[in-house]
């Protein structure tokens, strides 16, 4: 996402350093204190979780591009004269003559992602040009939509995400097929999941964000 607020299902939340486990001589030695705060953060950040599940997904909201429906807007995401292909002639020591096929400028820049107002990445059809959010253009539903999520190896982070993934895709938890594999502080949780719509599946990557020991998802 961009730095309008890293809304959920664009782009991955960054990877812990290589660095960052409690193998260090200086990790070790944290003071009681700050262990019992942080517990106590903790707690309450699980608490605040559970109450905000239930809450509106931005992805309810619809996609726009200056406050304009983004399928109406213009001068955004169209093809434009230089997209057609056209056929450039060259000359070589080898032969007199060669030519091939120019594609033009992609619509879909990976350097240059485009974004609608709430903040979703946005793609183009290379035929029409017409803007969707990508999980609306480029995944079919109804689906089993593989995800990894890693964090922190706390509490049941486990079974509280396959719940949160089982709530947001409107099952019950014995219908997620998923694994696990843990790592020191860390444990990733691969899942399938069964979700009906684009809206269910940002949905979801939002209640996911939402777990305080979450570090990156993809």
């Amino acid at each position: 996402m961009t730095d309008k607020g890293n809304v959920a299902g664009s782009f991955f939340n960054p990877v812990p350093p290589p660095g960052d486990d409690n193998n260090g001589k200086e990790d070790s030695k944290i003071q009681p204190e700050a262990e019992v705060d942080e517990v106590f953060d903790f707690d309450r950040g699980v608490a605040e979780l559970m109450k905000k599940r239930n809450s509106k997904p931005i992805a309810s909201t619809p996609s726009t591009l200056g406050g304009v429906p983004t399928a109406n807007a213009t001068g955004f995401g169209k093809k434009s004269p230089d997209h057609k292909p056209r056929v450039i002639n060259t000359t070589s020591k080898e032969t007199e003559k060669k030519s091939f096929v120019g594609i033009g400028k992609p619509l879909n820049d990976v350097s240059n992602p485009q974004y609608d107002d709430q903040g979703y990445t946005l793609y183009a059809d290379e035929e029409t040009g017409e803007q969707k959010r990508v999980f609306e253009a480029l995944v079919d539903y109804p689906c089993e939509f593989p995800m990894k999520i890693v964090g922190l190896n706390e509490g049941a982070f486990v079974a509280e995400i396959i719940a949160v993934v089982a709530e947001s895709c409107q099952v019950s938890t014995s219908d997620i097929n998923h694994s696990e594999r843990k790592n020191g502080k860390y444990v990733s949780v691969t899942v399938n999941a069964p979700v009906q719509s684009a809206e269910m599946l940002y949905a979801l990557y939002e209640n996911i964000d939402r777990d305080p020991r979450v570090k990156f998802k993809f």
